[in-house]
């Protein structure tokens, strides 16, 4: 039996073998086609891509059904919640970024709403990426740096730059019009026509990191291919319809150049394809004929494009689109459509994670150094959940909890069901945060107080917390009801919302 291998310090390697494991990063991302669809310059990387965003803006203006598709796409992530979660560790910073991210610029926040930032990021799922410089500015209130934008920059005047050995981004360049007063940022770029913007400046999401880190995923890559496979279709579509509304007319003669004559004569009538033939002046015998068509033609092209409609929307897991349409050819479920429905929300999901991602590592955590310094406690960016059924169980599951506060549940869970139904309810997240805290204060107080002798002052805070986060559910719940008591009544409701009796269902103590 071999002897098990001696594991070595790290202190204790070889120089050699210490300088070979701390190299650094020897290979690369950047791969054939990359080379291929990419410029050089200057030591830089350019992504072109091979399908630009000007040709997918043109899809989106002309196809109904890739409108749509981008649509569902883009929609349940725009109406998501948001939230500015804070760290354990937490000292100020959450409140810090959500005053910059999510207050109104009167109140300190940036002049580009969080929404319109949100909305600009989805936009990647079609173009493979989106561009956003950081503008930077001193607040006045506070002396903080902060971000007085997060300013878009259209995805069809960009193109991402990167290091030519590591692969890594160093910000991204923009064509720019020359009309403008653009003297400095034209001075400071290397080629003429465009500016640079630094990586401590740029903010750019790429779409699809799982398949492509470098360039990026459009989830309409497809749909694009099938647009481009329509224009086509309908092409061929529309000669095919004016050749059927515009009939064939054979005209007789007993000689060919009489049956040109006619066939002139009835063609100047209309614009119609005509031709005459010789034929002989037999009694009875037809001066014209028309050629008539079955215009069964027609359903090889229509078949052509709903299958090419429905590869469009299956293609990002929307095949319950065309459910409505096969509804009136007799086909279709509703209970197909639900499933299908509720899984492609389970797959938005996965975008505003990656979103997330990006939101919390590019945006809040510069933010968060740049005035805590690198030791801070860097809060993170989440959404809602996009499934009603999620918001439903988190719900139900603080309003057990509210009613029943003597339930065992540790302090820190019920923190994060209390801010996670906030998120669901609307409510203000900062404000929720407060009354979880001084409800926990208070409570933590009064059981070390009123502990019993021989009870350590550690058990007898814990017993406190646990007491004052419930306390603060009770509350909480007791709000977001008489807020829905005050809100309108929805159509067909006859009785309002009631609030039920907390104190008396509660246990005591």
């Amino acid at each position: 039996m071999a002897e098990p291998a001696k594991v070595v310090a790290f202190p204790n390697l070889k120089p050699g073998v210490r300088r070979a494991i701390m190299s650094g990063e020897m290979g690369t991302q950047f791969d054939s086609q990359n080379r291929l669809f990419a410029g050089y310059g200057n030591g830089t990387v350019l992504d072109v891509s091979e399908w630009t965003a000007a040709d997918m803006s043109q899809m989106l203006v002309r196809d109904g059904q890739a409108a749509a598709t981008e649509s569902v796409l883009t929609l349940p992530i725009r109406q998501a919640s948001r939230a500015i979660e804070p760290h354990r560790d937490d000292s100020g910073e959450a409140k810090f970024v959500r005053s910059v991210l999510m207050e109104p610029h009167t109140g300190g926040g940036m002049r580009t709403p969080l929404q319109d930032v949100v909305g600009q990021m989805t936009s990647a799922q079609t173009y493979r990426k989106s561009f956003h410089e950081k503008c930077w500015s001193v607040r006045d209130s506070d002396g903080k740096i902060v971000y007085d934008a997060l300013a878009y920059r259209p995805t069809v005047t960009c193109e991402l730059m990167r290091d030519e050995k590591t692969a890594e981004m160093t910000g991204f360049r923009q064509a720019i019009w020359l009309w403008g007063n653009q003297d400095r940022a034209l001075r400071q770029s290397k080629t003429p026509g465009y500016v640079e913007i630094p990586r401590v400046k740029a903010f750019v999401y790429i779409h699809g990191k799982h398949r492509q880190p470098l360039t990026g995923t459009s989830e309409l890559d497809l749909t694009y291919w099938c647009y481009q496979t329509k224009l086509k279709l309908l092409f061929l579509w529309y000669q095919y319809l004016e050749a059927q509304s515009l009939p064939k007319v054979i005209v007789y003669g007993q000689s060919q150049p009489q049956a040109n004559d006619r066939a002139d004569d009835v063609a100047s009538m209309r614009a119609s394809g005509i031709v005459g033939f010789e034929r002989s002046g037999e009694p009875g015998d037809k001066s014209f004929e028309v050629i008539e068509s079955s215009g069964k033609g027609a359903d090889q092209f229509n078949s052509a494009l709903s299958f090419l409609e429905t590869w469009q929307t299956s293609s990002v897991l929307a095949g319950f689109m065309g459910l409505s349409s096969l509804a009136s050819l007799g086909r279709g479920s509703l209970a197909l459509s639900q499933d299908q429905s509720a899984f492609f929300l389970k797959s938005r999901q996965a975008v505003t994670a990656e979103m997330e991602a990006a939101l919390t590592h590019d945006v809040i955590a510069p933010l968060v150094t740049l005035n805590f310094g690198p030791g801070a406690a860097y809060p993170s960016f989440k959404f809602g959940a996009l499934t009603d059924e999620s918001d439903s169980a988190v719900i139900g599951l603080f309003q057990a909890m509210a009613v029943a506060p003597s339930l065992q549940v540790p302090a820190g869970i019920l923190d994060i069901i209390i801010e996670r139904t906030a998120t669901a309810l609307n409510l203000d997240q900062g404000a929720v945060e407060q009354i979880v805290k001084e409800a926990a204060a208070q409570r933590e107080a009064q059981a070390t107080a009123t502990a019993p002798e021989g009870v350590p002052p550690a058990a007898a805070a814990g017993i406190g917390k646990l007491a004052g986060a419930a306390d603060a559910a009770s509350r909480i719940y007791k709000k977001a009801m008489r807020d829905s008591a005050n809100a309108p009544l929805p159509e067909n409701t006859t009785q309002p919302f009631s609030v039920p009796n907390l104190s008396s269902s509660a246990p005591k103590g």
